[in-house]
C-alpha cells in the first residue's frame, strides 16, 4: 500500500529563515554589543579583550578629547596656555611649566605691586610685573629661551 496522504514539501521561507540563523560568529561582519574590531586585522574581538587572539597585537582604547585637553593643560609644554595662566594670575605660568620657585617669586612680587598701588608706585609696578611674568611663562614654555634665574 502507497501512503497518498498530504506530504509536506519545504517551503523556501524555511530555508531562508534557517540560512539566516545559521550564524556560528565567524560570518558576522559587524560586531555585537559588547564586541569591537581589532585596531590592526579587523577581526571582531570583546571590547575587553586586552590583546587580539587572531593577530596577537594589543588593543588600546582611543583616547577621548577631555582627556587629550588635559593632557595639553597639564602637561606643562603649550606656551599658550602657559601665558594664560599667567595673565590670570601671575606665577601661575611657571608653576605650569614646572618651576614653582620663580611662580612663588612672581606671586609674591605681583601681591607686592598690588599693595604699593596705595603709594602710586603700584600702578607702574604691578602691570611691569604682569608683563613680565606673561612673557616669562610664554618664552619658556615655547623653549625659545632657558628660564631666567630669580
Amino acid at each position: 500500500m502507497s501512503d497518498d496522504g498530504p506530504h509536506e514539501e519545504p517551503s523556501t521561507d524555511d530555508a531562508t529563515a534557517d540560512e539566516i540563523d545559521d550564524t556560528d560568529g565567524d560570518d558576522r561582519s559587524t560586531p555585537g554589543e559588547g564586541e569591537v574590531y581589532c585596531r590592526d586585522c579587523g577581526t571582531i574581538i570583546s571590547e575587553k579583550a586586552e590583546i587580539c587572539p587572531e593577530c596577537g597585537v594589543r588593543q588600546q582604547s582611543p583616547g577621548s578629547s577631555m582627556d587629550d585637553l588635559i593632557e595639553v593643560l597639564t602637561n606643562g609644554e603649550n606656551a599658550f596656555v602657559a601665558a594664560v595662566y599667567s595673565a590670570i594670575l601671575p606665577g601661575l605660568g611657571q608653576f605650569y611649566n614646572r618651576e614653582p620657585a620663580k611662580g612663588a617669586a612672581i606671586v609674591v612680587a605681583s601681591f607686592v605691586a598690588m599693595l604699593s598701588v596705595l603709594a602710586l608706585v603700584g600702578i607702574v609696578l604691578y602691570p611691569a610685573v604682569w608683563l613680565y611674568a606673561v612673557y616669562d611663562a610664554y618664552v619658556v614654555a615655547e623653549g625659545r629661551e632657558p628660564p631666567l634665574d630669580i
